[in-house]
């Protein structure tokens, strides 16, 4: 984390640049929508046009609107987005159509939503399009000059929102010919067509990460009227089905069944259904947004409506499939896959918090899930556009100057920010140069560094401590987020080490003075000889008076932050390796210990383990912690219980940890073409894998017998390797 120097030096090695034949400009097509209807809440207008191609050696539409489309060509789906960028900028999307193309007439439609809405998921927004067509280089239909618009009415638009941080829930009134207009050539629209105008143009963005997974799968009938999916899934959620009589057909879906083997009607503050008002007919349904879920429910007049089949369409990362892990362990195999499927489903334009709630790229969150990109992806792409998003715009409309967005890109009309997820954000940067030697990126984001440097300024007290930060400060999901004000110690831990981290990107040596300082001032006012106490509170005098309660997470921010190590606090140390382990509570070990949660305790309790090489006892605490919710859902949860999101993106963070830690690829370092390899043992007989770096793969497979490891190492034209000394004897091949 230190090699600043080399990184600079390499940097133009390593720059990580926007795919081939991408696109940030049009040709010819111009933002439109309905006439005074950009600010319409929940409207959806469906463009069309014919195009005529002979044979064509290309062919591709490029597209972007606000705020989601749906786009088919000759009635085949061929793709959804678009891209998300930040406030008034928006990323192309172009896709290869030529497969879909068939000589003469041809049906390009585009399904636009324009959902007015604030949502931590798609900005609020004046509604558009800007599409075009191109073959063989030559413009054939664009907006702005071709495409009709029609209202069609098939959506009904005053609906409740589906979360508090989503926009509509989706309810239709169909007949059986309602894809007419996508499908059929001779479709004679019922409705005039809007009337269409050039809206302001709009700042353009290449997209910058690939494409979707959109795979298809169908659900298994488990029970009267109840379907499951192999494993928790995210995507478009399609039912193919018979309408004898005019009838109501409700989906109802969730990760998890309720107590009576039943999706439960509203688990988590949300509304997971969609509603169909049917005319006699068959339909081929499928929804217009993604969701995620294990289960689907059906909901109709007892023979009104025969389901054939319950199937989804995808929308995941289609970028981590080259990575491979296998053990002599298959419960660590099925978590590796749980924690695969977790991030493919939580990483495609963004990192997502959870594909279903939310859809939000949150801070802190992002700092875990990015360390999954490179890990599985070889790559770094979709945190280029993740923190470039933060770095785009000129301010942030609706928080307090010089403070960061809690999730972005997201509408925060309630001004509310967490403080600490933007010291994350700093931490994330070290490491994304490391990953990429993008020093361009760092340096860009200088001026938005330093104004958060300000911001914390005011609340500095006479101990050099923050004090009494604004908003929603947070520590983690557990009882250390009662223990918040008015010193937080966790937060001033994160704090030093967001300045050390500064220090280090811009050559600031003031601030990593500052951030020594306060470790002293931490050790000195929050050590109370046996834990680290949370927080202290300001008496009748205005002075800070520690209380008495101590977290299991604030020991780990300690550890970590460079707080405390094992040589200085011994006691405390060999307590929380030996003693303070998944399964305490139960057991009632240590009460006055307050434990930790999945978020983000769990994962920095992995990473000081792994700070001092101890894999066995990672490999055994990760078969506790997070077998089950593999074995359940497929997915690793946002909580260690059932209560929240079963499908979390920080939670991928496991693929990294086994690739670390029980494969023993400890480091890969791009930008000096270099891997270093730690191997110890860790309970298993033999244990391969591979890595992607780039667009080559690092190899490894082992066997351990007898305190020696047989290994094989493979690396990408170029790598070298360096193997960390450990008690163990290794032999290579």
């Amino acid at each position: 984390m230190k090699r600043l120097f080399v990184l600079l030096l390499l940097a133009s090695v390593c720059f990580i640049s926007k795919a081939q034949g991408e696109h940030a400009a049009f040709i010819k097509a111009k933002p439109v929508w309905s006439e005074n209807r950009e600010e319409e809440k929940n409207l959806f207008l469906s463009f069309r046009e014919i195009v005529e191609v002979g044979r064509v050696k290309e062919a591709a539409i490029r597209l972007t609107a606000s705020c989601d489309y749906r786009l088919r060509v000759n009635g085949e789906f061929v793709g959804h987005g678009p891209c998300v960028a930040a406030h008034d900028f928006y990323r192309i999307d172009s896709y290869d159509i030529k497969p879909y193309l068939r000589r003469g007439a041809n049906i390009i439609a585009i399904e636009v939503a324009g959902y007015n809405v604030p949502s931590y998921y798609l900005l609020d927004q004046p509604s558009f399009l800007q599409a075009e067509v191109v073959a063989d280089g030559k413009v054939v239909a664009a907006t702005g000059s071709e495409f009709k618009a029609y209202a069609l009415d098939q959506r009904v638009a005053d609906v409740p929102k589906f979360s508090f941080q989503r926009p509509s829930t989706e309810e239709y009134v169909l007949k059986a010919d309602y894809l007419e207009w996508a499908t059929n050539k001779s479709w004679e629209p019922k409705v005039d067509p809007e009337k269409l105008v050039v809206q302001s143009d709009k700042t353009l963005l290449a997209r910058g990460v690939a494409y979707p997974d959109y795979r298809i799968h169908k659900a298994e009938l488990v029970a009267k009227n109840l379907y499951k999916f192999a494993t928790n899934s995210s995507g478009f959620l399609r039912a193919k089905v018979r309408v004898a009589k005019p009838a109501q057909l409700t989906l109802r879906f969730d990760e998890i069944l309720g107590e009576d083997g039943r999706v439960m009607e509203r688990r988590i503050k949300w509304k997971p259904y969609i509603i169909y008002e049917l005319q006699a007919g068959e339909y081929e349904l499928e929804s217009f947004e993604p969701y995620t879920m294990q289960y689907v429910e059906i909901f109709a007049e007892e023979g009104a409506v025969v389901v054939e089949e319950i199937s989804m369409r995808d929308y995941c990362n289609s970028d981590c499939k080259r990575a491979k892990f296998e053990s002599s362990n298959g419960d660590l195999n099925s978590i590796f896959e749980a924690a695969r499927e977790t991030y493919r489903q939580n990483a495609l334009d963004i990192y997502m918090d959870c594909p279903s709630r939310e859809r939000a790229g949150w801070l802190c969150d992002s700092y875990f899930t990015s360390r999954v990109e490179f890990a599985l992806s070889g790559k770094s792409r979709i945190e280029r556009n993740f923190i470039e998003n933060f770095l785009l715009p000129k301010e942030f409309k609706d928080i307090d100057k010089g403070m960061l967005p809690m999730c972005y890109p997201a509408d925060h009309r309630n001004r509310n920010y967490i403080p600490n997820w933007a010291m994350w954000f700093v931490l994330e940067l070290e490491e994304y140069l490391e990953r990429t030697g993008d020093r361009a990126t760092i340096d860009r984001a200088r001026t938005r560094i330093y104004e958060l440097v300000e911001f914390f300024k005011p609340y500095l007290n006479d101990d050099g401590l923050l004090e009494k930060l604004p908003k929603w400060v947070f520590v983690e999901w557990s009882f250390a987020n009662k223990l918040v004000q008015d010193v937080s110690f966790p937060s001033n831990m994160l704090y030093a080490e967001m300045l050390d981290v500064v220090s280090r990107l811009y050559g600031d040596k003031a601030l990593a003075l500052q951030a020594a300082n306060i470790r002293k001032e931490i050790r000195k006012q929050s050590f109370d000889g046996e834990y680290f106490i949370d927080n202290a509170v300001l008496n009748e005098k205005g002075y800070a008076v520690p209380t008495k309660h101590h977290t299991e997470v604030c020991q780990y921010y300690a550890f970590l932050f460079g707080v405390a190590t094992p040589e200085n606090h011994p006691a405390l140390w060999a307590r929380l390796r030996d003693e303070v382990v998944p399964g305490r509570v139960e057991k009632g070990l240590y009460p006055d210990l307050h434990p930790i949660n999945a978020f983000i305790g769990s994962y920095l309790r992995l990473e000081l383990l792994s700070k001092y090489g101890l894999s066995k006892q990672i490999l055994d605490e990760s078969i506790a912690t997070y077998k089950a919710m593999a074995d359940r859902t497929g997915t690793l949860w946002e909580s260690l219980r059932s209560n929240a999101s079963c499908n979390h993106g920080f939670a991928s963070h496991l693929t990294n940890v086994l690739y670390r830690d029980v494969l023993g690829v400890y480091e890969v370092l791009p930008c000096e073409r270099k891997v270093r390899l730690r191997f110890i043992d860790s309970g298993l007989e033999w244990c391969k894998g591979a890595v992607p770096v780039g667009d080559g793969l690092i190899e490894v497979e082992w066997q351990y017998r007898s305190g020696e490891f047989d290994a094989k190492v493979k690396l990408p034209i170029g790598y070298t390797y360096e193997i960390i000394p450990t008690d163990y004897k290794v032999r290579l091949k």
